[in-house]
């Protein structure tokens, strides 16, 4: 999130909360009545079944059981089921759920990406602390030895990697060649390294 927001521009950053709550609109439930004529229709043209009792107790459990969806989700979701259900028998609530809930899921993920964003947007114009980019932590030595030796990236095997004693040191103004060879370089880096240091203080 801190990265998105740091590449957004003013104008962006503005648009945000309100996308933010017709985002949350977007997992509104269904419209019951408009629920009730989609799954009307489905046993009319799919059931040969024409008891009404049976008709209205199948009506009910289905719309109790897929009432909390959103309308544009549920929809599809019958619609992929009905593909889906053998020799055009009406497809079961599990069926349309297996199809639903996925994308239900994957809204909901959205929806707390962006309320995030529209929150830190918000809580910046109101003097809370802009939100930066995430600072750059290198990887110790062995964490990159170990990526190295999963991924088979460098010359040096990784359980041959070198260390060095700081102790041995004799400060960062006075490194030498052999410091560098010590760190795992060839003597010829190590030489231009030096060199380069020691041109740039000159």
């Amino acid at each position: 999130m801190p990265t998105g927001l740091s590449r957004l521009s003013d104008e962006d950053r503005q648009r945000v909360p309100g996308l933010a709550e017709q985002a949350e609109a977007t997992l509104a439930p269904v419209n019951g009545q408009w629920l009730k004529d989609r799954l009307s229709t489905m046993y009319l043209a799919m059931s040969n079944d024409r008891d009404a009792d049976r008709a209205t107790a199948w009506l009910h459990e289905t719309i109790r059981l897929l009432a909390d969806l959103p309308q544009d989700i549920v929809g599809q979701a019958i619609d992929e089921a009905v593909k889906k259900s053998e020799r055009g028998f009406l497809p079961s609530v599990g069926a349309i759920r297996s199809f639903a809930d996925p994308m239900v899921e994957e809204r909901r993920q959205k929806v707390r990406r962006l309320r995030k964003m529209a929150e830190a947007i918000l809580s910046a114009a109101n003097g809370a602390p802009r939100i930066e980019r995430e600072p750059f932590v290198a990887c110790s030595p062995d964490d990159a030895a170990s990526i190295m030796k999963e991924f088979g990236i460098g010359r040096i095997a990784a359980e041959k990697v070198r260390t060095i004693d700081p102790t041995k040191l004799r400060g960062p103004k006075s490194i030498t060649v052999e410091d560098y060879v010590a760190l795992g370089l060839t003597r010829e880096a190590a030489e231009a390294a030096i060199a380069g240091f020691q041109g740039k203080s000159a």
